[in-house]
C-alpha cells in the first residue's frame, strides 16, 4: 500500500506573512489556483504576491468537463481554494493530469479537505470517483472564522458521524464481509472525541476551537487514505445523505450525515439521544422541520440507502419498509 500523506501544513489565525514563502518551498513552478468569484474577494489580497500563479474558475463539476480541462493543464501545483466544490476539482484534475495539488479551504463544512476521493456530476448525479491526495495544507483561520456557522456546523456534523460509520464496520467485520482495522477505526473516533470535547469553542467560533475541528476533519480524511477508502468514516448514514441529495435535498452534507448517524445508531441498538445533544449544541438541525426535509423524503432516502453502493452496514440487517421506516422516524424524534 502506497499512501502519500502532506509534507507541509501551514495553519495560522493570519498567513499574509507566510503564504509567499510557504510556495516558494516548492520551488520555481507554475501553479494553477482553482476557486470562484466568491472565494477570490477573500483571498485575493492573501495570494496576490504568489509567484507564478494564475487564476483558474471551474464552470462546472461535470466528470467530461473536469477531464477535458485536466488535459490543458501546462501548471506544475494546483491548488484548490474554497469549500468542497474547489478542492474536489482540484484533486481530481490533479489526479488525471498527474500534478502536485494543495489544499486550501475556506470553510470546515466536511472532511474532504484531504480525502482522495472527490464528488462530482455525471449526467446529472453525484457520483464519488478517486482523486488524490494533498502534498499540503493550507488554512487561514481568520477566513474560516469568518465563514457563516452553518457550514461549520455542518463539518463538525460530518465527524460526528464517524460514530455510526465505526460501527457499522463492527458489523461488517461480525458478518465476514470486511476485516475491521482497529488502527483507522480509533484514529476516525480520534477526531469525534475531539470535536465533542470542544463544542463550546467550535459554537464560539474562536481559534482553538476552529483549529480542533480541522485537525479533527484532516485525521478523518487521513483514516480514509490510509485505509484506502472511507470506510472508516462512511456507513449507512452516509448512504442515507447520498440517498437525500439524490431526492434532492438542499441540506448541507454534514447535517444529513448527523441525522442519518442518529437514525443508524438506532437500528445499531446505540444511545442515539447523545447524538442528538452533540447536535442541538452545535446548533445542528435535529428534524425534519429544522432541516426543511419532508417525511416523504426521508423514508424514501431511508428505503434507498442500502443500495447507494455495495457496503455492507446496518441496513443489510434491518430490513426496512415504508412502515417501518416512518416508525424509525418517529422513535427518533425526526418527525413527529
Amino acid at each position: 500500500m502506497l499512501v502519500n500523506l502532506p509534507y507541509k501544513i501551514l495553519i495560522e489565525k493570519n498567513i499574509d506573512d507566510k503564504i509567499t514563502g510557504f510556495f516558494e518551498g516548492f520551488g520555481n513552478k507554475s501553479i494553477a489556483i482553482m476557486c470562484n468569484d466568491n472565494v477570490l474577494r477573500i483571498v485575493s489580497s492573501k495570494i496576490k504576491d504568489v509567484k507564478n500563479a494564475k487564476t483558474i474558475k471551474p464552470k462546472s463539476m461535470e466528470k467530461s468537463y473536469l477531464q477535458s480541462m485536466a488535459k490543458k493543464i501546462d501548471a506544475d501545483i494546483i491548488v484548490g481554494i474554497g469549500g468542497g466544490r474547489s478542492i474536489d476539482v482540484a484533486k481530481y484534475v490533479a489526479y488525471l493530469a498527474n500534478k502536485q495539488w494543495v489544499a486550501f479551504p475556506t470553510i470546515l463544512s466536511h472532511d474532504g479537505v484531504v480525502s482522495s476521493r472527490a464528488s462530482l456530476e455525471n449526467n446529472g448525479m453525484k457520483i464519488s470517483v478517486r482523486a488524490k491526495e494533498p502534498v499540503a495544507i493550507i488554512a487561514d483561520l481568520d477566513i474560516i472564522r469568518n465563514a457563516p456557522y452553518r457550514w461549520i456546523a455542518s463539518g463538525a456534523g460530518d465527524v460526528l458521524s464517524n460514530i455510526s460509520a465505526v460501527e457499522d464496520w463492527k458489523i461488517a467485520n461480525l458478518a465476514g464481509k470486511e476485516k475491521y482495522h482497529v488502527v483507522m477505526a480509533e484514529l476516525s473516533l480520534l477526531a469525534v472525541r475531539a470535536v465533542i470535547e470542544n463544542i463550546d469553542d467550535i459554537k464560539k467560533r474562536n481559534y482553538h476551537g476552529l483549529e480542533v475541528l480541522l485537525w479533527s476533519l484532516i485525521c478523518s480524511g487521513f483514516a480514509m487514505n490510509i485505509y484506502g477508502s472511507s470506510r472508516p468514516c462512511s456507513g449507512s448514514e452516509h448512504n442515507f445523505s447520498h440517498a437525500l441529495e439524490k431526492l434532492g435535498s438542499m441540506a448541507l452534507h454534514g447535517e444529513q450525515c448527523a441525522l442519518g448517524t442518529r437514525i443508524t445508531m438506532k437500528l445499531q441498538g446505540k444511545d442515539h439521544n447523545k447524538v442528538r445533544n452533540y447536535m442541538k449544541k452545535l446548533g445542528l438541525p435535529t428534524n425534519a422541520k429544522e432541516i426543511n426535509v419532508e417525511k416523504s423524503m426521508l423514508i424514501k432516502a431511508l428505503l434507498a440507502a442500502k443500495s447507494i453502493r455495495n457496503r455492507y452496514t446496518i441496513l443489510d440487517e434491518k430490513k426496512l419498509n415504508a412502515k417501518t421506516a416512518e416508525r424509525l422516524l418517529k422513535e427518533t424524534k425526526i418527525i413527529p
